[in-house]
C-alpha cells in the first residue's frame, strides 16, 4: 500500500507536496508510517491510504 500525504495550504498543489511512504505496522488505532529520508510530511498533513486488501477489494482511507 502507498500513502499519499496531502496538504491544504493555499496556493500549493497537492501534487507538488506529495510524499510517498509505506505502512510499517498497525497496532490498534496507531499507524507507523515510514518515509524516505528528507521526505516526511508536516505533522498535520492528512495521510491518504489507497490500495487493495488480500481479497482484491479496494482500500481508500483518509
Amino acid at each position: 500500500m502507498k500513502i499519499n500525504p496531502t496538504t491544504s495550504s493555499p496556493g500549493v498543489s497537492t501534487l507538488e507536496k506529495k510524499n510517498l511512504g509505506r505502512i510499517a505496522q498497525i497496532i490498534g488505532p496507531v499507524l507507523d508510517v515510514a518515509f524516505p529520508p528528507g521526505k516526511m510530511p508536516n505533522i498535520y498533513n492528512a495521510l491518504v491510504v489507497k490500495g487493495r486488501d488480500t481479497t482484491g477489494q479496494p482500500i481508500n482511507v483518509t
